[in-house]
């Protein structure tokens, strides 16, 4: 049942009373799930219930009326059933996801997890699948909204479904990795392993060491959070701006979740996750930020000769466990078979495969996750979103030390910025960690994963497992009183970087294990941009002449679209330029006299209207992202651990044999001339978010080559099967298509937040818009919005909303 209202209602006054009323004060029975719904302007919904269980039922109908094709995708993900409705896919894609999904036993872990939960959030959980049944009952297939409409793969969730999806995200546990390693001569056609180079090629970096940082560090953010002493209202305020993609399951969905007198908490999750990650209370108001720290361990395992499945341990021999599983497989003919395929695990967990490195006669690798056992982050969430003041914050973390693999940055009511990094993290005896630094040193190999953010450990050394540490939530994990913490009254912020630099006047050294960070390590240029934004001393000022931010100023700042990289190096670009305005490339000699006015006019932002901005781009992207951190081809000035947001800085010199900055502008003007691309585009013309029917421009930049705060790029889709248009790269390009810069990743839910003395203001974006159905208006209308830097309104307080409200409908069914 529904009972709708909108904004004007035809009926006579007495009928819209009652109608009114029973919105208002909906009575459900014992057997029946019921919650109040409102739809705002942009589509936002406002859900309110009287209990946890009956919240998650409205928040899940919600949901599923924008977002009912990714959850149904993900739900055929987690059940290991991708290859059972879309074949094998292409290099065997579906197959290698469901059978680690099911050597993972994530379902069945996932379940084991939800029976040890209070009641309270089994019931919620519980809601939450009722609620999307609900909404799957009530719409038949061929009038789902979005890219699912009549397919046969949309069915109802199990709440089993539901903690699998929880768990695989949290997890983080590289399904495909874990199916495709196999013993040597054993890996079956379907399932081919990737086996290792020869021991002259061993130095070269495995290919799969970045393709796993990539799976790691899936996406970055920033996150500010800003104390009493650094407002205009003597009040906290924050900065939420993650940086998650625009397609696929890692989308947000924006929320607002009352419970009367016990929650009342606005923000937003990743789809098909209950509750919020980011957002605000009347107390507290939170973000994050991607850890720079480790969340697992990888472990070489020595293997016995001539037995591929036992390694060497402790002078002795250890026997891997093998793990059959069987995943149904939809052949080209329509008809469904079966693959028997068995995964392996050490003690350590399982047997993993790096392409270039695989599964040889002599040695395995292995992998041990901090999330395996990770079972409180349910119970932290809803903690922190009752939270009723910094305390109470502080204390869900140190109850339960939940989060998989964030920093959380967070500013209260009264003035409070709190910065900590409370993931779970290895925990390694300090000789332990001594002796891998040795080995960093020595072995290429551990080196190679190192420096890729990867820790690499002898899994024959029991030196090497993980220690107890007293307060910790489960054996092996670093405990919360030895995590990176600091609370300020001025300001604290992440930027996906080491912990360390959260605060450029109180930088924080430890003691704490490099698992979680190094200090005294160079940083991007998009944190160093964090920090001059944030201690007002970046050429705009954005805190203004008092020094002190309002809720306009930080919006402002955080689109300001201004790029550090122009800011280093280009005067001295131009300079050079005019004195010789030209440069060979091999025979060819290129002339930069046009390339050179127009990088003179530009003034250094990544606006629509930004002219140069693309040429810079072009020519800044012939670098590689190690040259941004130390002085050698790009920068004079190498980094200084003493002043880290000002070094490094000024355009390497010339060598005798050239220079190598005229000879990558002169790259950059060649490439855009052969694509009939004038050097003074404007920005907007070719970055763009695609929308069906219309291409909206799109501002911002990239955080790690252009130092921009408003990360904006390109890239694919490894989360769902929703179509993604991927056009050609150009070739001599880091960024350029076809088509020019489609951006599909960066700002996502942002959102600028400040605490007053009528309770917390806030402004925001979804960019890419509330609904996922490509037919509705909120698909695309916060992209416009966001395209034209219009922020709109957060609606929280009770008359706001109720001046707001767009539609308005109870929502019911069955226990």
């Amino acid at each position: 049942m529904n009972v709708y209202r909108f904004r004007r209602h035809p009926f006579p006054a007495w009928i819209t009373l009652l109608l009114l009323c029973s919105a208002c004060n909906p009575q459900a029975s014992e057997n029946e799930y019921q919650a109040r719904i409102r739809r705002t302007s942009y589509g936002v919904a406002h859900i309110e219930a009287n209990d946890l269980a009956n919240l998650g039922f409205g928040e899940a109908y919600a949901h599923a009326e924008d977002h009912a094709c990714t959850l149904a995708d993900i739900i055929v993900m987690v059940r290991g059933e991708r290859a059972k409705y879309f074949g094998r896919g292409e290099n065997n894609a579906h197959l290698l996801n469901d059978i680690g999904i099911k050597a993972l036993r994530i379902r069945e872990r996932a379940a084991e997890d939800l029976r040890r939960q209070p009641e309270e959030i089994q019931q919620w959980f519980a809601g939450y699948a009722a609620g999307y049944n609900r909404y799957l009952e009530q719409t038949a297939k061929d009038k789902l909204p979005g890219w699912c409409r009549g397919a046969d793969w949309v069915f109802p969730m199990t709440v089993e479904d539901l903690a699998a999806w929880h768990r695989a995200s949290i997890l983080q546990m590289p399904a495909a990795m874990v199916a495709s390693a196999q013993p040597p001569a054993t890996a079956p056609p379907a399932v081919a392993r990737t086996a290792a180079p020869p021991a002259t090629a061993r130095a070269a970096e495995p290919p799969a060491i970045a393709e796993w940082a990539m799976v790691k560090h899936p996406s970055s953010s920033n996150g500010w959070a800003l104390g009493k002493d650094l407002t205009e209202s003597g009040r906290g305020m924050l900065l939420a701006n993650p940086h998650y993609l625009w397609v696929g399951a890692l989308r947000f969905w924006e929320k607002h979740l009352v419970i009367p007198g016990k929650l009342n908490v606005y923000g937003a999750h990743v789809l098909g996750i209950p509750g919020v990650a980011i957002g605000f209370n009347e107390a507290v108001g939170w973000t994050h930020t991607i850890s720079a720290g480790e969340r697992s361990t990888f472990y070489t395992l020595d293997l016995v000769p001539g037995k591929p499945t036992t390694y060497r341990y402790d002078g002795g021999e250890r026997e891997m466990e093998s793990r059959p599983v069987s995943v149904e497989v939809r052949e080209q003919d329509g008809t469904l078979t079966s693959v028997e395929h068995t995964a392996y695990f050490s003690h350590y967990g399982p047997v993993v495969n790096f392409p270039g490195m695989g599964w040889t006669a002599e040695r395995a690798l292995a992998m041990r996750s901090a999330n395996w056992d990770n079972e409180e982050s349910w119970r932290q969430w809803l903690e922190m979103n009752r939270a009723r003041g910094m305390s109470e914050f502080q204390q869900a973390h140190a109850s339960h030390q939940g989060l998989g693999y964030v920093n959380t940055i967070a500013a209260s009511a009264d003035g409070v910025a709190w910065f900590a990094d409370t993931s779970a993290t290895p925990n390694l005896r300090p000789e332990a960690i001594d002796a891998w630094k040795q080995r960093r040193d020595s072995d290429p190999l551990t080196k190679q994963f190192w420096q890729r953010g990867l820790v690499l450990l002898d899994g024959g050394n029991p030196l090497f497992e993980w220690a107890d540490d007293a307060g910790a939530r489960d054996p092996g994990v670093v405990a919360y009183a030895k995590m990176p913490q600091t609370e300020r009254s001025d300001y604290v912020f992440n930027a996906n970087d080491s912990y360390w630099l959260t605060n450029s006047k109180a930088l924080l050294n430890g003691p704490y294990s490099p698992f979680h960070g190094e200090p005294g390590t160079a940083v991007s240029l998009r944190t160093r941009q964090n920090d001059l934004h944030l201690s007002n001393r970046a050429s705009n000022h954005p805190a203004g002449e008092d020094g002190k931010f309002n809720l306009d100023e930080i919006a402002q700042a955080v689109l300001s679209n201004r790029g550090l990289a122009a800011a280093l190096i280009q005067p001295d670009l131009v300079a050079r330029c005019r004195q010789q305005p030209s440069a060979a490339l091999g025979a060819e000699r290129i002339d930069l006299t046009a390339a050179c006015g127009v990088l003179e006019k530009w003034d250094g932002r990544y606006d629509l209207e930004s002219r140069g901005a693309v040429l810079f781009r072009e020519f800044i992207a012939q670098y590689e992202s190690a040259d941004f951190l130390d002085k050698g081809r790009l920068f004079a000035v190498g980094f200084d651990p003493a002043d880290p947001i000002n070094t490094p800085r000024q355009l390497a010199p010339a060598a005798a044999n050239g220079d190598l900055a005229l000879e990558n502008l002169a790259r950059a003007v060649k490439l855009l001339q052969a694509q009939n691309i004038a050097l003074d585009v404007p920005l907007g013309e070719l970055q763009y978010a695609n929308k069906p029917g219309r291409r909206v421009p799109i501002h911002g930049g990239h955080g790690s080559y252009e130092g921009i705060l408003n990360l904006e790029q390109s890239t694919t889709n490894n989360t769902t099967l929703e179509p993604l248009e991927l056009p050609k790269r150009i070739e001599g390009s880091r960024f350029l298509t076809e088509k020019g810069y489609p951006i599909a990743t960066g700002a996502s839910f942002l959102m600028v937040l400040e605490y007053t003395a009528a309770g917390p203001h806030a402004k925001a974006f979804l960019t890419y818009g509330q609904s996922g159905d490509p037919e509705s208006e909120n698909y695309f209308d916060q992209t416009v919005h966001f395209s034209e830097k219009q922020w709109r309104p957060v609606l929280f307080q009770e008359e706001e909303i109720a001046a707001d409200v767009q539609r308005e409908y109870t929502v019911q069914g069955p226990r």
